[in-house]
């Protein structure tokens, strides 16, 4: 490709996989079918147990292939970093596809933009598993954000209304060089994490078409992955809003009741129910009504059934001491009481671990 200016920077096209034999060969095509021309592929294989490896060096000097002990997509794309050749970051997983334009059309857009450290963003669609027949629409960022102008203005946007994929972005070096890499002790929201750093720090631009497919497969997560997504997205979110000021939220939506609304349905459809408890607590405290109310705490039933005064003595001086299985939000609540919302962060960090 070439522009008017000139610009014409190599771009690494990254791909972490792990055990991804069933996609790999479709994502690693759809990147050499790519219409611009200065770029590598590499592929870093997270300790698979399939045949991921042959698949990947079936392709020969075409990519860069790297193998590893298994560690987790952080570690995976921070090894590729650490290797890349390119001035710019693509991000593509082994079970999505890029439209072939996708590189070129976003250096052509970041062309034409004075700084050149901008994060470029596109939309995407979706496909679900082997069945191509069955798609999803686009995301409509653009749509979102010019539903209420302000959200232009907004660094922080796409990171707290969660509308940006990792596969859509081109990345300069130099953001890497100053927030940071991925954070390896993140398993599941190492993606937001990072995107977290990386918007409140650096401009971005939406370049509104499609350019990317996601895949939707119901197998990318077990229970226990999921489990802890919960956990690490909800920590992350909740951090988030405790540092947005309300000049940052009157940017993000038309009142404080639309955002905590609007924060409120996004916990709920996402299952982060941490964040969603949150929210509803933070909405309650500021006097906001949200949609789904503050949830109800359970506690355990009085005693209704009748017995007379001497059994009932008797019946307790024998009986050992009841078990009491607290409700899981009684005992966040309580945790909160007792610790405060930074102890109960820590305890909540020390259980994660031993996941």
């Amino acid at each position: 490709m070439s522009n008017s200016a000139g610009f014409n920077p190599m771009v690494s096209i990254v791909i972490p996989v792990y055990n991804g034999s069933n996609f790999l060969r479709e994502a690693i095509e759809s990147a050499l079918a790519q219409t611009y021309q200065n770029l590598e592929i590499i592929v870093v294989n997270d300790g698979s147990q399939d045949n991921t490896e042959e698949i990947a060096l079936s392709f020969g000097d075409k990519i860069r292939y790297f193998a590893k002990e298994n560690g987790g997509t952080s570690t995976a794309l921070n090894l590729a970093i650490e290797n890349m050749r390119g001035d710019y970051f693509s991000w593509l997983s082994h079970d999505d596809l890029y439209y072939p334009a996708k590189i070129e059309h976003e250096v052509d857009a970041l062309s034409k933009l004075e700084n050149k450290d901008t994060i470029i963003i596109c939309d995407l669609d979706g496909i679900v598993d082997y069945d191509y027949t069955r798609t999803f629409r686009t995301a409509l960022y653009q749509e979102h954000r010019d539903a209420y102008p302000s959200r232009n203005d907004s660094y922080l946007y796409p990171v707290v209304y969660n509308k940006t994929h990792g596969c859509t972005h081109l990345i300069s070096k130099r953001v890497f060089e100053k927030v940071g890499m991925f954070d390896v002790s993140s398993r599941v929201a190492h993606d937001f994490e990072f995107y977290y750093r990386a918007f409140a720090v650096f401009p971005h631009f939406y370049l509104n078409e499609v350019l990317v497919t996601a895949r939707d497969s119901s197998a990318r997560q077990g229970r226990r992955s999921h489990a802890r997504g919960n956990v690490e997205y909800s920590l992350l979110y909740i951090d988030i809003l405790e540092h947005l000021s309300d000049e940052e939220i009157k940017k993000l939506a038309p009142s404080l009741e639309e955002f905590y609304n609007d924060m409120e349905f996004f916990f709920w459809y996402a299952d982060y129910s941490l964040a969603l408890e949150y929210v509803e607590i933070m909405a309650e405290h500021r006097g906001v009504k949200t949609r789904f109310g503050r949830g109800k705490f359970t506690e355990p039933e009085e005693q209704t059934a009748q017995v007379e005064p001497a059994a009932q003595a008797t019946a307790a001086a024998e009986a050992p001491a009841p078990l009491y299985r607290a409700t899981f939000w009684t005992r966040v609540r309580n945790s909160i009481k007792q610790n405060g919302w930074k102890g109960f962060f820590r305890n909540v960090r020390i259980k994660l671990k031993r996941l």
